[in-house]
């Protein structure tokens, strides 16, 4: 949610004034029945359809980071505790986490204890498996890798193993497009420089998965979280030198390069790279949409579940919510969240007005978005 965003009337707004902290700033947004905090990559879709007098106004959707790359103080419920605003899907599935099971799980040392948070956006599917808490598909994405052009290096179509290369350091001899000498890398005879999402991106952890790399490189500094210096993800603004690289959602791109509303446009005089001969976009700005990368559309919907593992580009976001919400016990509101993401409904998110604007960010939509079946069961996370 931006924090300039007008509130539905009728609801309540928080203060205005500032709390001050150590070494953090406190953000004053405007309070709304449910609250959604999470991934980058999804959030200026969900601003989108949280907007007022969109399909899911009722939501207040917590943007990752400020407008200014920190992290800062948020309260998401009248009655609630200022914390510290969850910057990816990883931790914005910890906030969730520490919401709906405060005896076992915290959040950046603060206990939450009154919903504080009802929903996470989350761009890739969950870490380990149980029963606590439910990742329902959300709209289909790509991960590519942009880069800064230099010298010949403008368009460029790499492959798993070339990717991996450069991300683990291991350098295949026989391959002539990537060498590695040392803690120099060049593509197509080009100086490159790898940098890597906040240990905190859902971004990240999909692009790893992908290229099946475990360890990064020596040579790719990895600060960590975004408190400890660590990168935002979809911002090419972090990628200012020439020859600068990193994992970057297609959809984002999309969104950004046609300017999208709420969204800010990093990518200018960057480049996005095909990957294993599937170009990530299609067509130009501002009518850019989704290109092969993305897998099959039929009918202007995904119908196919995407793979996992290496050498897999595609795939599905997610709205992850406490099992609790799908169950008898389920108040009338978790059960109307549930529904919220999971009917075809005009006010729901397979509905033809917010599937319009999902896709103007970018995303394709789904077919399967209401089929149990497809959901994707988590343990709480720490």
């Amino acid at each position: 949610m931006k924090s300039n965003k007008i509130l539905v009337v009728g609801l309540a707004a928080a203060t205005t004034s500032l709390v001050a902290v150590t070494t953090v700033t406190a953000s004053a947004e405007p309070i709304r029945p449910y609250a959604a905090t999470g991934s980058d990559t999804t959030q200026d879709v969900m601003n989108g359809l949280t907007n007022d007098g969109a399909p899911l106004g009722s939501i207040g959707n917590y943007d990752a980071f400020e407008g200014d790359g920190t992290v800062h103080l948020i309260r998401t419920k009248t009655l609630g505790k200022w914390f510290l605003r969850p910057s990816g899907s990883g931790n914005g599935v910890k906030a969730l986490s520490a919401t709906w099971d405060p005896a076992n799980h915290g959040w950046a040392g603060t206990q939450l204890v009154n919903e504080e948070v009802d929903l996470a956006r989350s761009s890739s599917g969950p870490a380990t498996t149980g029963t606590d808490l439910t990742y329902i598909p959300f709209g289909r994405d790509a991960v590519s890798v942009a880069f800064n052009p230099v010298g010949t290096l403008t368009s460029v179509s790499l492959t798993t193993a070339q990717i991996k290369e450069i991300y683990s350091g291991v350098d295949d001899v026989a391959d002539s497009v990537v060498q590695i000498v040392g803690s120099t890398v060049t593509v197509n005879g080009e100086t490159i420089h790898p940098k890597i999402p906040q240990t905190g991106s859902g971004t990240r952890t999909f692009f790893l998965g992908a290229i099946g790399v475990t360890t990064l490189a020596s040579y790719i500094a990895d600060p960590g979280g975004v408190p400890q210096g660590g990168l935002p993800e979809n911002d090419g603004f972090q990628i200012a030198t020439d020859g600068d690289m990193i994992p970057f959602s297609a959809a984002q791109w999309i969104a950004q390069n046609n300017l999208a509303p709420g969204t800010t446009n990093t990518t200018a005089g960057l480049a996005l790279a095909s990957v294993n001969g599937q170009a990530p976009t299609t067509s130009t700005a501002p009518n850019m949409a989704p290109g092969a990368l993305f897998g099959t559309a039929f009918g202007g919907n995904y119908t196919v579940v995407p793979g996992t593992g290496a050498g897999v580009f595609n795939r599905d976001t997610y709205t992850v919510i406490p099992a609790l919400f799908r169950s008898p016990s389920a108040t009338t509101k978790q059960s109307s969240l549930v529904g919220a993401f999971t009917g075809t409904a005009g006010t729901q998110v397979g509905g033809a007005p917010a599937k319009a604007i999902i896709r103007q960010y970018g995303f394709g939509t789904l077919s399967y978005i209401g089929t149990a079946a497809n959901y994707r069961g988590a343990a709480f996370r720490h």
